[in-house]
């Protein structure tokens, strides 16, 4: 019952397109000026077991129960009915991350063994094709094994270990390859998570040759996966390193460095390990959100990326030598993506999709976006108070919801990872879940640039249109702003920047970014 090649591919090829075209979100539950509550995880944990949790069958339902249809793909049990076999490893972690958080949640520790033996029954062989798929079987093994001094997860944990291991080639450098059944492709989600389990057996056994394996590994996807800085890339295939930038990638490469530094003496490489890990944070954190949030990275597999990422940043906040500043800094930043996914729940069921910045409010939600979401309220360190997240009132164009248009970073000058082009077509748009604390006059710095001469566009806020010129710029490399006065109500608020002929729109335009300030 695991995934085929092709069902997997497919996903993988879906992923990058709805990562580099964000889809739109389906509607709006809670209105602006909506008063928030304080996060409940254990709430959101209740919920989300109501919803995913089939106890007779021991195992996770893929969607919300009561949806009509099962995955399109139809790779896990009965169907597609079920969680697929590399899901129901993120859910394992969910549920490993409650138990954590609380080691006298009962309900969590038993369901420690619950989905473990549930797994075990629909896949008695533990045999996939994709080396990522079995490696977080074994490093989520390696987690309830310190958790509950079990030794079938360990033993579970050292036959998976061994079996990826013969996957190793030292072409290219080395590192383990992705798909056990033939290509080349060497990528960080194989590579990464195996490193942290290597360690962690190597902690539990006292085997050396763990050790060894885990620095080979931690060094391959250093050397060849990674700018040498902060950024953390995807794969190589067919020589091709592919610079696809996701925070699944980012936290397996920082929960890697911080296993490593564990059971490292030298002063020296523990601070380089350190400094890797903090840089490649800061980085996700100032590039891969908007206004703090976590950008949406697509459905299917993408939509489990951030629960990931905040169990990077979680372990980060917990290193004594990096001092109370930034530990409050990646603390601050769980506690707000804890209380902006609170905020954005479905009212209905408690739900939330993998688009943190408004609800979702009709139609299905998959298993892997709930559970990141909870992921963020179980780990995030109290206090969680009752507010709306605004952060830094920054909101990237290429990181927000659009229609029509393209991402591009070829015009020198942006600001986070592009800008959005190719903008000249009736029917684009560009939506911004805006956040504030409080209603009131507003003005939206538009940073854009207008080469090809004056640009007009519909701005559209909480419904309301309007006619905004942007003035032609000498270039396309020549960015400025338009500042564009709104009033929103407290909470979120949809700003939609489109291209309605009708209405007068015309030109080219290059959209950078949208920041909020509370005056011109």
């Amino acid at each position: 019952m695991a995934a085929s090649a092709a069902s997997r591919a497919t996903r993988r090829h879906l992923l990058l397109a709805l990562a580099l075209l964000t889809g739109v979100p389906s509607g709006t539950a809670r209105q602006p000026g909506d008063v928030p509550t304080a996060p409940q995880p254990a709430q959101a944990m209740q919920d989300f077991l109501a919803a995913y949790w089939d106890a007779d069958a021991g195992y996770f339902l893929a969607w919300n129960r009561g949806a009509p249809f099962p995955r399109p793909t139809g790779a896990g049990p009965a169907g597609g009915r079920y969680s697929d076999f590399w899901w129901e490893a993120q859910l394992w972690d969910l549920v490993l991350d409650a138990a954590t958080r609380d080691p006298a949640d009962a309900r969590a520790r038993s369901l420690i063994g619950a989905v473990y033996d549930g797994f075990d029954r629909a896949y008695p062989e533990w045999s996939n094709d994709y080396n990522d798929d079995l490696g977080w079987w074994a490093q989520a093994a390696m987690r309830a094994y310190v958790l509950t001094g079990e030794t079938r997860y360990l033993d579970r944990a050292r036959s998976l270990f061994a079996a990826i291991w013969a996957s190793w080639t030292p072409d290219g450098g080395g590192g383990v390859l992705w798909r056990r059944s033939g290509g080349d492709q060497k990528n960080v989600a194989t590579n990464a998570p195996l490193a942290v389990t290597a360690v962690r057996l190597y902690q539990a056994t006292g085997d050396s040759t763990y050790l060894t394996r885990a620095r080979a590994l931690y060094a391959f996807v250093d050397e060849h996966l990674t700018d040498g800085g902060a950024r953390v890339y995807d794969n190589i295939e067919n020589g091709e390193l592919r610079r696809w930038e996701f925070t699944y990638n980012i936290g397996n490469v920082v929960l890697a460095a911080l296993a490593l530094r564990e059971v490292t003496a030298e002063p020296a490489e523990r601070a380089d390990l350190l400094s890797r890990a903090t840089r490649a944070t800061d980085w996700a954190l100032d590039t891969l959100t908007n206004a703090g949030v976590l950008l949406d990275e697509g459905a299917g597999d993408g939509a489990a990326f951030k629960g990931v990422f905040l169990r990077a940043l979680h372990t980060l906040s917990l290193v004594p030598e990096l001092g109370a500043a930034p530990r409050e800094r990646y603390a601050a930043s769980l506690r707000d993506q804890a209380t902006q996914v609170w905020n954005v729940r479905r009212p209905s069921d408690g739900l939330v999709g993998s688009d943190w910045s408004a609800p979702q409010v009709r139609g299905v939600i998959e298993s892997v976006a709930a559970a990141s979401a909870v992921t963020a309220l179980v780990l995030a360190p109290p206090p969680l108070t009752a507010q709306f997240v605004e952060g830094d009132r920054r909101y990237e164009a290429e990181n927000s919801a659009r229609a029509g248009v393209a991402s591009s970073a070829v015009a020198a000058g942006y600001s986070g990872r592009g800008y959005v082009n190719a903008f000249f077509k009736d029917g684009q748009f560009v939506d911004f879940h805006v956040t504030v604390k409080s209603a009131g006059p507003y003005w939206a710095h538009l940073r854009y640039s207008a080469g090809g001469g004056t640009a007009t566009r519909t701005v559209v806020v909480n419904g309301a249109p309007g006619s905004q010129d942007f003035p032609a710029t000498s270039g396309w490399l020549a960015w400025t702003e338009q500042v564009v006065p709104m009033a929103l109500s407290a909470g979120v608020n949809h700003v939609r920047v489109a291209f309605d002929r009708h209405s007068g729109s015309r030109g080219w335009l290059n959209l950078d970014r949208l920041v909020l300030g509370d005056h011109p």
